[in-house]
Order: structure tokens, then C-alpha cells, then sequence
């Protein structure tokens, strides 16, 4: 038994002093580098009381991609906005657009979404967003949806052919505009 140790622990040490004598043989360019380094780059402007690198050595060259401001009395100007600021307001009703994602297979979650469109109190982008997003919250990929998005796109065509009619004018709009798309993207179509 501790002959085979002796010979693993000898043939390991020879295995490393072999794959050492390959690796310091190997030309400079044939190394591999270590990752998320950058490529060595050769300095091409050296200081004049600096003598030249030898042709062989690489100098790494870095970017500081957030430099530090310059230190003179003047302070840089802060840059403005382009155009108007607009901030989006917050959504008066966050549990709604969670709802929102389950339509067609919650129908508790149906509930919360149908009285959230109805609810006049919201902002009118609000409830237009709940709405007209019905092709986008809750599919795999609003753009392409896939197979398995077919019996939600089903279900919630179903649920606007039922609220429409009794809806007013409003509701009624948007809630057109996501039957159209959800129908086009069931005919395979592009939604834009």
C-alpha cells in the first residue's frame, strides 16, 4: 500500500515538473491568458527618461472608464436633460398590473383587473395601460408568442368579447385595441 502511494505521489511530481518544462518552452505569444484581463497591448509612446521596453514585453494598457474630475477651482457643470423631464407617476394601483399578468387563468385575479378598468377614480393612462397591455403581461414573448400562449390569448379574447359590450367608451377603445392584437397574434401575425 505504500508503495503505490510513493509511486502516485512520484509520478504526480514528474507529471508537474514535465507540464512546467512544456509551459516555460512555450513562445510568449502561445500563453494563454487569464480571463477578463485585457489583450496586452505594446507601448508605442515612452517618456524620455524612461528607456524603451524590450520588444518582447507587454504593457498592458488600461482605461479608467470613470475619470476623476480635474482638480482646478472650476467646478464641472452638471449636464441637463435633453428635452422635458417627464416622469412616469406612480401606479396608483400596483396590485392591479399584477392581476393584470393573470388574466385568463386567475379568475380571482380576472376580478381584481375588472373592477381595477372600471374604477374611474384611477388615472386614465392607468387603466388604459391595464388594458391595452393584455397582449403583452403574463405571454412568453409578447412579440412571438408560442404555442403554449395560445390558450391564454384564447381565454382573454373570450373575456373581452363579454366586458365590451356593457363597457363605456372609454374602456371600450382600449379594450378594442388589445382585441386586436391578441387577434392578430393568434392568426400568426405581427403586432407592433
Amino acid at each position: 500500500m505504500k508503495l503505490k502511494i510513493i509511486l502516485v505521489v512520484a509520478a504526480a511530481i514528474v507529471g508537474c515538473i514535465i507540464a512546467g518544462a512544456l509551459f516555460k518552452g512555450r513562445p510568449a505569444a502561445e500563453k494563454p491568458m487569464a480571463k477578463n484581463t485585457a489583450a496586452p497591448v505594446l507601448s508605442k509612446i515612452q517618456p524620455a527618461d524612461v528607456p524603451p521596453a524590450p520588444a518582447d514585453l507587454a504593457v498592458e494598457k488600461t482605461v479608467d472608464v470613470f475619470p476623476a474630475p480635474e482638480k482646478s477651482g472650476a467646478q464641472p457643470e452638471p449636464q441637463k436633460p435633453i428635452g422635458p423631464a417627464r416622469q412616469k407617476e406612480p401606479l396608483r394601483d400596483p396590485d392591479a398590473r399584477t392581476a393584470l399578468s393573470l388574466v385568463g387563468v386567475d379568475p380571482d385575479a380576472e376580478a381584481y383587473w375588472l373592477s381595477a378598468i372600471s374604477d374611474t377614480s384611477l388615472p386614465d393612462q392607468e387603466r388604459e395601460d391595464l388594458m391595452e397591455d393584455l397582449n403583452e403581461d403574463g405571454l412568453s414573448d409578447p412579440k412571438h408568442p408560442g404555442p403554449e400562449d395560445l390558450p391564454l390569448i384564447v381565454n382573454r379574447l373570450a373575456i373581452i368579447e363579454e366586458i365590451a359590450p356593457n363597457a363605456d367608451p372609454f374602456m371600450q377603445e382600449h379594450l378594442g385595441e388589445a382585441y386586436k392584437d391578441l387577434n392578430n397574434m393568434l392568426a400568426g401575425r405581427p403586432v407592433p
